[in-house]
């Protein structure tokens, strides 16, 4: 049974990167700079790759693992818990089809000519009706993530040049290019996904699943309440959980900003 609807709010795949072009260009607009002097120029070449994961080794701040999201899905590696967090972010949020750890490698040219490489953490694959394009099919990001602290220190030149031909090559492919920080990632979203999470590893119970979605398809909006309240064969207990199980799959959906508590909105 395949359920649909949405709430769609598309700042949330608002990243770091994309802010701080805007924000470049309005100070360098501002101050008369043409546009052919902003930060992201056309390049003349396009960059080659080389497909293949890196291998995950420790970093600073790094706590190196794999994650499990779903029980019919891979685990995803990360090598830091931030990467960690993001990747428990992109198993919560509508839309995302796949994650994909450290997928493919950039070879580029600096500035002086040296050939250098350069490996982003993850490939999200998205549905592009989830982020309000006409469209359809499927859309492809590039993903780094990083530290707010190490984006505005010493290597902030260095991680910029590597950007820029990251998102030049992206965009070449027909994909995009997303920095995204802490400030993007431990959200309460986060928060939401994470106390979900363990849900999505629990069998569904089909009877409760059922009546619980037809119940909800008829209310339009309607709380966890009102559903255990209605269905008299099963226990307030059992309806709860097939709910949280529910939105954990994405199958029903409520505000990521409100409490899972029995009085919580719920919609398709």
């Amino acid at each position: 049974m395949r359920l649909t609807g949405m709430r769609k709010n598309k700042d949330l795949w608002v990243d770091w990167l994309t802010k701080y072009e805007t924000e470049t260009q309005n100070m360098r607009l501002g101050e008369n700079y043409s546009l052919a002097e902003s930060l992201f120029e056309t390049l003349n070449d396009i960059s080659a790759e080389t497909r293949g994961a890196r291998e995950i080794r420790p970093t600073d701040r790094s706590i190196t693992g794999l994650l499990k999201v779903a029980p019919d899905q891979p685990q995803i590696p990360f090598e830091s818990s931030l990467e960690r967090d993001f990747a428990i972010l992109m198993t919560g949020r509508r839309g995302v089809f796949s994650i994909e750890a450290q997928p493919v490698t950039i070879r580029y040219l600096d500035d002086l000519g040296k050939e250098r490489t350069y490996t982003p953490d993850f490939l999200i694959t998205r549905y592009r009706h989830e982020l309000e394009q006409p469209e359809s099919g499927l859309h492809t990001m590039l993903v780094e993530i990083k530290y707010t602290s190490d984006l505005n220190g010493k290597n902030q030149p260095t991680l910029l040049q590597k950007f820029k031909h990251a998102k030049q090559w992206a965009e070449f492919k027909g994909w995009s290019f997303s920095v995204f920080t802490e400030k993007e990632i431990r959200t309460s979203e986060l928060e939401r996904t994470r106390e979900l999470l363990p849900y999505r590893f629990l069998e569904s119970e089909t009877p409760i699943e059922r009546a619980v979605y037809l119940f909800v398809r008829r209310h339009k909006v309607t709380t966890i309440r009102k559903i255990a309240d209605a269905l008299h064969n099963f226990s307030a207990e059992q309806v709860h959980t097939e709910v949280l199980k529910m939105l954990a799959t994405h199958q029903l959906f409520a505000d990521y900003k409100s409490r899972l508590d029995a009085d919580l909105s719920i919609y398709l």
